[in-house]
């Protein structure tokens, strides 16, 4: 069995920032990265395709804000991923659609960062190779398309195995970047009989993470349904197509979608995400396999709607192959940030990282990253 100084569940931007900072403090920890997927990217990800080389469609977040004023450690993270180009802004429009199917310049907050768009070149995910790719002394694995069911804790370490115990790693130290594994919602959407981390560590052995575990009890998420889309070849004689569209109250309203995303591909051709909001239906894994097929249907019914106010868009529909849907079950938090002092609990030696952390940006992809870098300083520190 692998033995490693720190165990990193969840490859996003949390986890991934939080390896990058170790690297440029100079940790010299053997780190693991594990991730459910089949990438990097957590809700960064980036759709690939096996039959089409090249194909490359952020089906989750297209890009995030950045606010002026950040932390010191955040401009360090940073820096080197602006100055590679990896990390750009996204100087295209971001338009707001009404009830209407009117067309207009975007003035929602959501929809207008402070400090505009940056998103990943050529894609999302490539913002998380580059965070963990930079020169430095931690030794990194990466476990990827493994999902982590069973948490113990032992007298000096962790002991992480997945489903049926094929596979399994010990760790003397662990960071969950998600909080699926410590969140209540894993029993109803993934028919598990216990919460793991609550199982691996007896009430009242760690006060601290007690509390965490508490006030995560009680946080909810949004959930989303994305419809990704082949739209081939467009066009456009020299026609700019908007980055985003983001539907006002009243068009949310009417067709319970929150925006549309374009993004064209290396040889001319476009892909579109449609972000589907979530109907209220219980998740399980007995209904999911029904509801991915009913929000599919739902989404691609609506698209001549959406899109009508971009003809040349619109007409594209008729050559347009749906790539499926996928489905974020922790899309955004919404409540009950868990504190920073809490994101690292060391008599059970675990911590926490996401944008589900308490600080600038909770809810946000800059939260996300701010947490990763902000319990990199803290382990640091601790070592």
């Amino acid at each position: 069995m692998a033995e490693v100084d720190l165990a990193v569940i969840g490859a996003g931007l949390a986890g991934c920032s939080l390896i990058g900072r170790l690297q440029q403090l100079g940790s010299d920890l053997n780190i693991a990265l594990i991730e459910a997927g089949r990438g990097l990217g957590g809700r960064a990800a980036t759709r690939r395709r096996r039959d089409q080389s090249g194909w490359l469609l952020n089906h989750g977040a297209p890009g995030f804000g950045l606010s002026e004023s950040m932390t010191e450690g955040m401009e360090a993270l940073l820096e080197p991923v602006r100055s590679s180009g990896v990390l750009q802004r996204d100087e295209r429009p971001v338009l707001s659609l009404d009830a209407a199917a009117g067309l207009s310049p975007a003035t929602i907050p959501e929809a207008c960062p402070n400090g505009g768009w940056w998103h990943g070149i050529p894609c999302m995910a490539s913002i998380c190779e580059a965070l963990i790719d930079g020169a430095g002394s931690v030794q990194l694995s990466r476990q990827f398309e493994t999902r982590v069911r069973w948490l113990e804790r032992r007298q000096d370490h962790w002991l992480i195995e997945n489903e049926d115990r094929s596979w399994s790693l010990k760790a003397k130290r662990l960071v969950l970047s998600g909080a699926l594994l410590a969140h209540p919602r894993s029993l109803k959407m993934l028919a598990w009989e216990d919460v793991p981390l609550r199982s691996a560590v007896a009430e009242g052995v760690d006060l601290g993470l007690d509390t965490a575990l508490s006030l995560l009890q009680h946080s909810q998420a949004e959930v989303r349904w994305n419809l990704m889309v082949d739209l081939g070849m467009l066009e456009l004689n020299g026609e700019e197509l908007p980055a985003q569209i983001w539907l006002n109250a009243a068009a949310k309203e009417r067709w319970k979608v929150e925006r549309l995303v374009l993004q064209p591909q290396r040889d001319g051709r476009w892909g579109v995400v449609v972000h589907g909001l979530d109907s209220g239906e219980a998740i399980t894994p007995e209904s999911q396999g029904r509801l991915l097929a009913k929000e599919q249907r739902r989404l691609i019914g609506l698209l001549p709607e959406l899109l009508q106010g971009l003809p040349v868009v619109s007409a594209a529909l008729k050559q347009a192959n749906p790539l499926g849907v996928m489905r974020w079950g922790a899309s955004r938090p919404l409540n009950h940030p868990l504190p920073q002092k809490l994101q690292w609990c060391p008599t059970s030696a675990v911590g926490f990282c996401g944008d589900w952390i308490e600080g600038p940006g909770f809810g946000k992809a800059e939260g996300a990253i701010h947490s990763g870098v902000n319990l990199a300083e803290q382990l640091h520190a601790d070592r």
